[in-house]
């Protein structure tokens, strides 16, 4: 193929709701558990039970359909997805097809290097997820413990154009999931999921045929199996070969994709009414408290960060990503910190715990008022940048305020200029070549002699007070 093709890439994101029961019965929706204790006759598709439904769940899906933009349903109805698999004991599934919690909705996604797009989303729906299937050698287990947890499942248009844009897309819905509360988003335990679909056609000439990807666990493998299935489909198409239309695993041990089935439509499922569950009807007073939870958005957020407090894109990026993150960082502001010092100290220090100790700052007793009292220390001379770090890493490891800390250890910075001659003195007695040197010109010696005030001291001496005092005793 001379001209390289256009590339339509939508995704079918799944994500797990963070409520405490099931999506259609009271069995807890808790990760980690052993298998088959969360699991009752509803959930195991017994005759004759009745689903229940879980409005908080219907309350997340509202949430996160609303902040996509989308136009909300004033009534939802469920259906039945009919198909047989060992881990769906029903062999249905209850979903949603022709009345979704919203439609038509868009999300801006920032693609770096200043560029952001609209990405168009064509439905948000609930619907209940699935058992789990662990196969062994010649045996398959079934864990029951997450068939029913609440599933909402958010469909693009095929707006993205590469295996780059689709693992930026997912880690800006992640990031918007998290900061509505509504879910974690940890693909690693399977609370994100998500499935692609990929077609190329010349340019201009619209969508091609569609082929479907799964198995992939991570936005990694995202970019890479549809990346790979961009190529495997030019080649294709560049050799006159047919593209057809069907659902492909993503090898992660061989980094291919490999045939599974041919592509099921709906009429596949014969999907119909679920007839014993009512429809549900989003009143005003219901789509009021939708509202009333609505937060700021993640990259409203980020430009505001960066217009309001002048922070790098560096700074804010790494702020902004967590909601916790950002809000420690206003909050100190507001006592009074200096916003270029928070950001400063966030983004390297408090970062560098974090990474180490792999928290987040939810996790950690790093409170905006302990963050301000370290911040202030500093500013005041009471102690050193270096003292400082000491000190945080204290307030991380013993849950403890930092002046107490620095009081409890001694660390207040030496700012009499007596005590501070004497050590100058001792360093200068001690060192009478280097002084000399210095004297004669060599004064990128002053630097190692500062070490050594510093060293002498404990890191204690007020740094710009012994340089001072340093440079009126050489002369």
């Amino acid at each position: 193929m001379s001209v390289l093709p256009d590339v339509f890439i939508g995704l079918e994101i799944h994500i797990h709701l963070n409520t405490e029961s099931k999506m259609f019965c009271p069995c807890s929706a808790r990760y980690g558990d052993e298998p088959n204790t969360n699991i009752c006759p509803i959930c195991l598709g017994y005759p004759g039970t009745l689903p229940l439904l879980n409005e908080r769940a219907i309350e997340h899906g509202y949430l996160v359909a609303r902040a996509l933009g989308c136009c909300l349903s004033n009534r939802i109805a469920f259906a039945r997805k009919n198909y047989f698999y060992p881990d769906m004991p029903k062999n249905y599934q209850i979903t949603q097809y022709s009345h979704p919690v919203g439609i038509d909705g868009a999300i801006e996604v920032d693609f770096g290097d200043a560029r952001s797009r609209k990405i168009r989303i064509h439905n948000v729906h609930l619907e209940e997820d699935a058992g789990k299937m662990t196969h062994s050698n010649d045996a398959t287990l079934l864990d029951y413990n997450r068939a029913g947890y609440p599933l909402l499942e958010i469909v693009t248009e095929p707006d993205l154009t590469s295996g780059e844009e689709a693992e930026l897309f997912l880690r800006d819905f992640r990031r918007l999931i998290r900061y509505l509360g509504v879910s974690d988003g940890n693909m690693e335990e399977g609370s994100m999921k998500c499935d692609a679909n990929i077609s190329i056609n010349l340019p201009g000439r619209g969508l091609g045929t569609k082929v479907e990807l799964k198995n992939m666990n991570s936005s990694r493998f995202v970019r890479l199996a549809l990346n790979y299935e961009a190529e495997r489909q030019s080649k294709l198409f560049s050799s006159g070969g047919r593209i057809i239309q069907e659902t492909r695993l993503w090898n992660e041990n061989r980094d291919t994709s490999e045939a599974m089935r041919r592509k099921e439509t709906s009429d596949d499922y014969r999907y119909f009414p679920e007839p014993d569950m009512p429809a549900f009807m989003a009143d005003a007073a219901f789509l009021e408290r939708i509202e009333g939870q609505l937060v700021e958005l993640p990259l409203a957020k980020k430009r505001r960060l960066q217009f309001e407090y002048d922070l790098n894109d560096e700074q804010a990026e790494f702020i902004h990503n967590d909601i916790a993150m950002s809000n420690l960082f206003e909050d100190t502001v507001k006592t009074g910190a200096a916003a270029h010092s928070v950001a400063a100290w966030l983004s390297s220090d408090v970062r560098k715990l974090l990474n180490r100790d792999k928290l987040a700052i939810a996790d950690t007793p790093l409170s905006s008022s302990r963050f301000s009292s370290l911040l202030a220390l500093i500013d005041q001379g009471r102690i050193s940048g270096k003292i400082a770090k000491k000190v945080l890493e204290r307030v991380f490891s013993d849950d403890a305020d930092p002046e107490l800390i620095v009081e409890q250890e001694g660390w207040f910075q030496i700012s009499d200029p007596i005590e501070l001659g004497r050590i100058v003195n001792q360093v200068l007695s001690k060192n009478p070549d280097v002084t000399a040197s210095i004297r004669e010109g060599d004064s990128k010696r002053k630097g190692w002699l500062m070490g050594e005030i510093m060293r002498v001291s404990n890191g204690k001496a007020a740094p710009e007070l012994s340089r001072k005092i340093l440079d009126d005793r050489i002369g």
